[in-house]
């Protein structure tokens, strides 16, 4: 029996290490670690790096590529001390221009860049106070106008080494031209330019009355100051028309209407035109206004009064009548007459003139300025109103050089008078057209070098003269009135 109960105790022993020997299964959670799997790299393909050409010039590079078509010929670059500019060409299969970017980099003076501020209508007094964006093109901040042709044009100007730099760019649309703009690099340097004031900023135009001895006459000149100082950009196109105390001045195609005392010009008005009028006259209490290519109007100062197409610069009659239509030639001139509102045209030509540079009418006389058709040389052709030469005004008689440009002439109690613009002269001759004497703009106006743009008779029968004249700080042209008397 004890033998049994040991067997059977031996065997439940065994049983019990057999159990505590098995491993007990423990279920793990996936981590979600993806498995390995053996990848193929794809070959990288790298575009090859475009080989650009690059132009030096004064004070900019560019880099471009001849591969999109880019060139620039031998002719096409011009390189000197103080700039140079460059024209970057794409051609047609023709060998002619198809796409051209033109770049200029000039150390000059900022009357080009300030005029190219006005001609695009952007405000310089914005600019100037920061508050104008600009973009930078290599390095260089310019402004920018889209064209209605679809070019670009980029202007700046680096203040402290004194260059303006421009871009003329055509087919801005292709985009070949604004990968060559992100080419140019602006390499202008420097810290001593010292810029002339903004225009608000410098000094007006003045000067003291003054008289020179014209053979036995005494010239006087008095200085008529504006209430507003009159800036301008055109040297040439300011026209002048006096109607009573009225004086109205076209200049930079913007009329304005003064009060004049006999010592001043006070302004009063602007008044808007719709078109660019390079010439005022009168006709009557009336204005009449005219250029190439442009319509004459009639204008009272509020209103337009008629509107004819025919007659490309207009010279009226003083009794307001009559007028002239002239333009170059003298074989092409014509007279228009104003008859039941309209105009009425006639052949009216000057066969002793070939190219027309003025035409002016006073009560007595039309006055032609020019060059003659036989010989060579600048003269006043005088004609009577029904158009026979009665005699020719010419230069000084002992000098090489004569006439250079004659603005405007009429005649005066004693003789003639006119305002040579080329040569800077106030020029008088006697009653039968002989030659007295001339008086150089500097020395009876005070002025340096100016332009003699226009002029007429004033109601006490002085002459009220407009110039164009630059100031001496350089801050600006100035258009300017003198009345002159004693003849």
């Amino acid at each position: 029996m004890k033998k049994l109960l040991a067997l059977l105790l031996a065997l439940l022993m065994l049983l019990s290490l057999a159990a505590c020997g098995e491993k007990e299964e423990i279920e793990i959670e996936d981590p979600g670690v993806p498995v390995k799997e053996d990848v193929v790299d794809e070959p990288v393909v790298e575009e090859p790096e475009t080989e650009l050409t690059i132009h030096e010039n004064t004070y900019f590079t560019v880099a471009y590529d001849e591969a999109a078509g880019w060139s620039i010929a031998e002719d096409d670059v011009y390189t000197y001390e103080t700039g140079g500019n460059v024209y970057v060409r794409i051609l047609d299969e023709e060998g002619n221009t198809d796409i051209v970017v033109t770049i200029n980099a000039d150390e000059d003076d900022p009357e080009d860049f300030r005029k190219a501020l006005y001609v695009n209508g952007f405000d310089a007094k914005a600019y100037a106070e920061g508050s104008v964006e600009t973009v930078d093109v290599g390095g260089q901040s310019m402004l920018y106008v889209d064209q209605d042709n679809g070019d670009r044009f980029y202007f700046g100007r680096n203040e402290q080494a004194g260059v303006y730099y421009t871009i003329d760019a055509t087919n801005w649309e292709d985009p070949r031209v604004p990968a060559l703009i992100e080419g140019i690099t602006c390499t202008a340097e420097g810290t001593d330019n010292v810029e002339a004031p903004w225009p608000w900023e410098g000094e007006a135009f003045s000067a003291a009355s003054a008289e020179q001895m014209v053979g036995t006459y005494t010239l006087k000149a008095e200085f008529l100051p504006m209430s507003e100082a009159l800036t301008t950009f055109e040297t040439f196109k300011h026209d002048v028309e006096v109607i009573g105390d009225k004086v109205y001045l076209l200049s930079d195609y913007v009329l304005r209407e003064y009060t004049c005392d006999g010592t001043a010009l006070t302004f009063s008005r602007e008044i808007p035109l719709d078109a660019e009028y390079e010439m005022v006259e009168s006709a009557g209490d009336d204005l009449v206004l005219s250029s190439f290519m442009k319509p004459t109007i009639g204008h009272d100062g509020d209103t337009v009064l008629y509107s004819y197409d025919g007659p490309d610069k207009f010279s009226v009659a003083p009794d307001g009548t009559w007028g002239i239509s002239w333009f170059s030639s003298g074989e092409t001139t014509e007279k228009f007459t104003f008859s039941d509102g309209a105009l009425v045209a006639e052949p009216m030509p000057f066969a002793e003139v070939k190219l027309i540079s003025k035409l002016c009418i006073d009560d007595s006389y039309i006055y032609v300025t020019g060059s003659p058709v036989e010989g060579s040389g600048h003269y006043v052709f005088v004609y009577d109103h029904s158009g026979s030469l009665k005699m020719q005004l010419t230069g000084d008689p002992t000098a090489t050089i004569g006439l250079g440009s004659v603005t405007y002439v009429t005649k005066t109690a004693n003789g003639f008078i006119a305002l040579d613009g080329n040569m800077r002269d106030i020029v008088l001759w006697t009653a039968d057209g002989t030659w007295l004497g001339a008086v150089d703009a500097d020395d009876l106006l005070g002025t340096d070098y100016p332009w003699l743009a226009s002029a007429d008779v004033m109601a006490d029968g002085s002459i009220l003269c407009v110039l164009s004249q630059d100031r001496a700080d350089g801050s600006a042209m100035e258009a300017v009135a003198f009345k002159l008397s004693g003849f």
